[in-house]
């Protein structure tokens, strides 16, 4: 780790003088630790639970045998702390076998990607298995391989996965005289569908690659349905179906990205009817779920809209019955379309009030349900349902030192813009303390393509229980609340989304929410961004500012993004006016920061380059000004160890108490 900036005998004294006359907060420690649980799942018989935890701060899988209550989780499956790998998520692929996704940062002539690779292991610890990489070829370093097409694959310990062509075992490679392999190596660079055996790691060919085809979606018997990607050097997109009877391929939907143009994307294939997907696309001028016809033979018929916001994602059975669509105004719902599903999600909202209830997993016969519970103030907590003996017992939640009563509760605000918008989003003030004259942190989403969510955010926890209060908004060129919304802002990022923020902070200002001289704006990827043009653009109003992992030159962005497949959409996204993307950008502008910056990136981070914050350091050194600069090495985007969110929470509550000043003092 690199600190460029002195930290003089002042500011410790402030920081300790402050810290005197406030309520003890939880410590840092229990904010920046891993989920307790990333996630659960129950084996297809419910014999087995397996949960997704963390010791030490490295993800673990661990099982339990159900038919003895009183034994302890058994751990099979951990992320050494030498391998770059970490377990990402678990399923069970039979009753008896665990698999595993793991993923990693890969470093490439100065570009940082995400890699990710499939592991399997028995429920009692045995037999584990890196799958797909370890056949014995030189060239199995496919990027992706943790993709499951079909868990129903139509063979005993069998699943489909997409991989590299050129992934095809040495063993069938042999028996098959070659013929399996695509040849051209153009062709070899798009993924074919495998069939995967969990328990020997063989691989056969199931459908070779089909360019410009990258994901796939099957109908849960084992028949790839549905295909879709980017065609090579441009921001189009192809989906395409494959007939049932012939097995041949034929388009479906062709579009630019950020086309306007009405498209319906399948999400799922039909698990019980031959021609039939599920699909998001407009209804109304927002995001819909839909019933399409592959074949085109019928129009697409209407399952589910809401009024004021596009649908989230639909929820399907692990059968592939559809169970119901999520979506989220201040706070998410779920609209259920199996009637059996919902009378359990009636009971269970009974049951557990005041939290978003979801079921994660289901036995083969719907009588054991994996439920999780968010909220808030609740990162995850974990139950398991027991339908016949009508029984709910709790598993564990992710922040078990966290007390709830003792955690900001978000409250959904809205405010004028200055052109007359209604601006939605969030207000967090410390519990107990009035939203008066209160030190306040305004906190712009990342994205811009995203949404601030009524959901547990550890930073924003944080920053609540040091005495600030927090303010989201869902500016223009947020999703989830119509294309109208979203295009408002398009290629505008320091224009309309930009000025909505600094509306937000004004209208706390005149709202006498905040305190003036006590505003700060502070963001992460997308948001850092914003930071960093508060800072450049509007010392009078924020009097510091903060970025972690932010982008400071639009065009830079673009650069990079060439490197990548669909780097072209990021093009279509930010824009191509060179000279509003040199104004918009504010590595170019380093020269008119006045207030205190900090910066913080890591250089493992394979979302934002870190040479987007190194730029800004550089820039801000030449121009003369203060600030400081946190570069952590080995630590990704979401700095995700707990040594770089540690790291993190230091650093910005020392920031923030010598220029933001001490926080409020909550009751005990």
């Amino acid at each position: 780790m690199s600190v460029r900036s002195p930290r003089g005998l002042s500011a410790v004294l402030g920081i300790l003088l402050a810290v005197g006359v406030e309520a003890t907060p939880p410590p840092i420690a229990a904010f920046a630790r891993r989920e307790s649980i990333l996630g659960a799942a129950i084996s297809p018989d419910g014999r087995y639970l397996a949960l997704l935890d963390t010791q030490k701060g490295v993800p673990i899988a661990v099982v339990k045998d159900l038919r003895y209550p009183g034994k302890p989780f058994q751990l099979v499956m951990s992320s050494p702390p030498d391998n770059h790998f970490f377990i990402s998520w678990c399923h069970w692929a039979t009753n008896t076998r665990l698999l595993c996704g793991l993923r990693a940062p890969i470093h490439d002539v100065g570009y940082v990607y995400t890699a990710t690779r499939l592991a399997a292991v028995d429920a009692d610890g045995r037999n584990l298995k890196v799958l797909v990489e370890g056949n014995g070829l030189a060239a199995s370093e496919g990027q992706s391989q943790d993709e499951i097409v079909d868990w129903h694959a139509g063979k005993p310990d069998t699943v489909l996965v997409t991989a590299q062509a050129s992934l095809l075992d040495a063993t069938e490679r042999t028996l098959t005289g070659g013929s399996g392999i695509v040849a051209g190596a153009t062709q070899e660079e798009f993924p074919s569908i495998y069939e995967l055996n969990v328990v020997t790691g063989s691989m056969k060919v199931r459908l070779a690659s089909h360019p410009p085809l990258r994901h796939f979606l099957s109908d849960q018997h084992g028949n790839p349905r549905v295909g879709w990607g980017i065609v090579d050097r441009t921001d189009r997109i192809e989906i395409q179906a494959r007939d049932s009877i012939s097995n041949q391929w034929h388009p479906l939907e062709s579009y630019e990205a950020f086309s306007r143009k009405g498209v319906l994307t399948p999400v799922a294939v039909c698990s019980d009817r031959p021609n039939c997907a599920y699909a998001v696309g407009g209804s109304e001028g927002r995001q819909a779920l839909w019933r399409m016809d592959l074949s085109g033979a019928a129009e697409p018929v209407l399952e589910f809209a809401h009024p004021a916001v596009d649908v989230d994602e639909p929820v399907f059975a692990n059968d592939g019955r559809l169970l119901g669509v999520r979506y989220e105004t201040d706070r998410p719902f779920l609209y259920s379309t199996d009637p059996a599903r919902g009378r359990i999600m009636d009971g269970l909202k009974l049951a557990l009030p005041d939290r978003f209830v979801t079921i994660v997993d289901a036995t083969a016969d719907d009588q054991l349900f994996v439920v999780r519970t968010t909220s808030d103030i609740d990162a995850g907590t974990y139950y398991l349902l027991d339908l016949g003996r009508a029984h709910l017992s709790r598993i564990g939640t992710a922040y078990p030192e966290l007390e709830a009563g003792k955690l900001g509760r978000m409250q959904s605000i809205s405010y004028a813009a200055r052109d007359g918008a209604k601006i939605p989003g969030y207000l967090t003030v410390p519990p107990g303390v009035r939203a008066e004259h209160l030190p306040l942190v305004v906190m712009p989403h990342g994205g811009p393509i995203h949404r601030d969510t009524w959901q547990f955010d550890f930073l924003r926890a944080f920053l609540v229980s040091r005495g600030y209060a927090v303010l989201q908004m869902n500016f223009r060129g947020s999703s989830g609340y119509g294309g109208r919304w979203f295009y408002a802002a398009h290629q505008d990022w320091g224009g309309l989304t930009y000025s909505d923020i600094v509306d937000g902070a004004r209208w706390a200002l005149q709202e006498g929410i905040a305190e003036p001289a006590h505003v700060c704006i502070l963001g992460w990827s997308f948001g850092g961004y914003a930071a960093l043009l508060g800072a450049t653009r509007d010392g009078d109003l924020f009097h510091c500012s903060v970025s972690i992992a932010g982008i400071s030159d639009l065009s830079l962005l673009e650069s990079e993004a060439r490197r990548f497949v669909g780097g072209q959409i990021t093009r279509e996204q930010v824009g191509t006016d060179s000279a509003k993307l040199k104004t918009d950008s504010p590595r170019n502008h380093a020269a008119d920061v006045r207030i205190p910056l900090l910066m913080i990136h890591g250089d493992n981070d394979a979302q934002v380059n870190v040479e987007q914050s190194k730029a800004m350091d550089r820039a801000l050194s030449k121009a003369a000004r203060a600030h400081e600069f946190i570069l952590i090495e080995g630590a990704d985007h979401q700095l995700s160890r707990e040594s770089d969110r540690t790291t993190l929470l230091i650093a910005i509550e020392r920031f923030l108490g010598v220029n933001l000043g001490p926080g409020v003092q909550t009751p005990p």
